[in-house]
């Protein structure tokens, strides 16, 4: 049984120091009054939806007294508690508990899961598409009090987030379009992100082309594309070529040079050692055979062996400066021959310069021609990618337009069918309602519903909407793909219908709502309920301003205080 049922909601205010607890029949409940307003019929059902993830219009006074919600329910037969507090959701399946703390994002998916509810709607200014917060779920099945009556699909606050919604939630609800829909739509936003990427890449390449284009045209050069040809293919292997040798040639260059400055820097300290070495051999020689050290008073001895170490010191320095001096020649010789190389080199770039410059004293040089092949080459380059990506970008519009094709094709048939079931519905149930001002044929379509509270005088928009969600509930059953719930009518007898035509409101209800659905009606004791009290599970609220009481509070708020902890 793809049902949902809400069974039971309890209420606590730790501020007020108030609770209450309300038990639901799964067929038919009426939430009464004896000719009282603001005993609480209108909160006790908002409470329900606001437990759900839902933003019901709540006064200041109400919103004072910081509720916490629990809220036991059925969905296809197996039971769940949902809990809230604030932003804090806690839903309950099998013992489990999974806690979220905002209404989007995880928790909408969980619910929407839950719910098989599979609408996803266009984030405004964004080519993306996410799964709606459930107050998209919930608008067919509640009729608010203050706004939906003159206005359907308002029954709750902050749906704006998204952009043109109502199309989509209205045809999704009556079954005119189903998950497949949304899968072609996120294939459509996937096109539309990708165009828009190309499209941007396009508008860089414009700007790299209109960057070339003003440097070519700083240029008195013009160069045919012949010559351009000839020009490319000779500097493509000469000129290479060339590139590579200077690039090995400065850094064989450079290498050498830090070699040779290398061994200058150690030629001088060389010589510095052989000059000191020389000095204190000579030295030596003339003091006796100990040395006394005028610092500390040591002796030292300044026999022959000594003497002969500061020769070898002045030997070996003297070897030293013999061996860099070697290597300084052979390092000169070396970059003496690079040199050479090297103006080789600059002899054949000046052959280049000479073969494209016939004429002397022209401002034609090969810097020139390098400059204007490589901005005429590099121009072209951008242009032919240039070209790949509009291609690009002109086939991913032709499948996004095949998507969207494809898509209106595939709900067609669906969405005619719908239609044709809505014109039925709705004028069987004005004529009903005996909502005769109402001129059915210009509301062929669940989407016109801003043509329902437009016709017809006060009392007589108000049945005709009343027809209109019950049309609505009617094709859910037979077409939507989710689950069907429960239908929550605050104060069906606006505007002080007439006796009669409450009458039919009531046995509407009776009539042509499924009979395995559970029906919730706030409104005051009448005894035109009275079929509907017979076989209804009936709540009376007379407490004005009092849906709370102070004597369930201890009781409940220790049977429930734990879950939110």
């Amino acid at each position: 049984m793809r049902r949902i049922y809400f069974n039971q909601i309890t209420i606590i205010s730790k501020i007020a120091k108030k609770a209450a607890q309300f038990n639901f029949s799964k067929s038919y409940n009426l939430i009464l009054s004896e000719q009282k307003n603001s005993v609480g019929k209108s909160s006790l059902v908002k409470n329900i939806f606001w437990c759900l993830g839902c933003e019901p219009q709540f006064d200041d006074k109400w919103k004072a007294l910081d509720c916490r919600v629990i809220l036991n329910f059925d969905v296809k037969g197996e039971p769940y508690q949902i809990a809230r507090h604030g932003n804090k959701f806690i839903l309950n399946h099998n013992g489990i508990n999974q806690v979220f703390t905002s209404v989007g994002g995880s928790f909408s998916i969980e619910l929407m899961k839950l719910f098989e509810f599979n609408a996803q709607l266009t984030v405004r200014d964004k080519d993306e598409i996410q799964i709606p917060p459930p107050s998209y779920y919930f608008l067919p099945f509640y009729i608010d009090q203050k706004q939906s009556w003159a206005n359907a699909w308002q029954s709750f606050n902050n749906l704006g987030q998204f952009s043109d919604w109502k199309k989509t939630i209205i045809s999704y609800h009556t079954g005119m379009i189903g998950k497949d829909y949304f899968d072609t739509t996120k294939e459509i936003c996937a096109k539309k992100i990708e165009a828009s990427a190309v499209n941007k890449e396009i508008e860089r390449l414009d700007t790299a082309i209109s960057v070339v284009e003003e440097f070519c045209s700083s240029s008195n050069l013009v160069i045919d594309e012949g010559m351009l040809n000839k020009v490319e293919d000779d500097l493509s292997i000469q000129l290479m070529s060339l590139h590579l040798q200077q690039e090995v040639m400065f850094e064989e260059l450079a290498s050498l040079r830090s070699e040779k400055a290398h061994a200058e820097s150690q030629l001088i300290i060389a010589n510095h050692s052989f000059i000191e070495a020389t000095n204190d051999y000579e030295f030596s020689e003339t003091m006796p055979e100990e040395i006394e050290c005028p610092t500390c008073g040591v002796l030292h001895d300044n026999s022959i062996v000594n003497r002969f170490t500061l020769l070898q010191d002045k030997n070996q320095a003297k070897d030293v400066i013999a061996r860099i001096s070697s290597q300084l020649i052979d390092i000169t010789e070396k970059i003496n021959q690079k040199s050479i190389e090297f103006n080789t080199l600059r002899e054949d770039i000046k052959s280049l310069d000479d073969k494209y410059s016939p004429e002397k004293n022209t401002e034609i040089t090969l810097s020139s021609i390098l400059e204007n092949v490589a901005s005429s080459s590099v121009k072209r380059k951008v242009e032919d990618h240039r070209c790949h990506k509009v291609v690009r970008l002109h086939n991913i519009k032709n499948d996004e337009q095949g998507l969207i094709k494809f898509r209106t094709n595939a709900s067609k048939e669906k969405r005619q069918l719908v239609k044709q079931k809505f014109q039925e519905f709705f004028p069987l149930y004005l004529s009903k309602l005996k909502a005769f001002g109402v001129n059915s044929s210009a509301i062929k379509s669940p989407e016109n519903h801003a043509k329902v509270a437009a016709s017809g005088g006060a009392a007589e928009s108000t049945r005709a909407m009343l027809a209109y969600y019950v049309s609505i509930y009617k094709l859910i059953e037979l077409y939507g793909e989710h689950i069907l719930c429960p239908f929550i009518i605050d104060t069906p007898n606006q505007h002080e219908q007439a006796a009669k035509h409450y009458d039919s409101i009531i046995s509407l209800l009776l009539e042509e709502l499924p009979s395995n659905a559970q029906l919730f009606v706030c409104g005051m004791d009448d005894h035109k309920l009275t079929p509907l009290k017979e076989i209804a599970n009936t709540i009376y609220l007379d407490v004005e301003h009092s849906l709370l009481n102070e004597e369930s509070f201890e009781i409940l708020d220790t049977q429930y205080s734990s879950i939110f902890e």
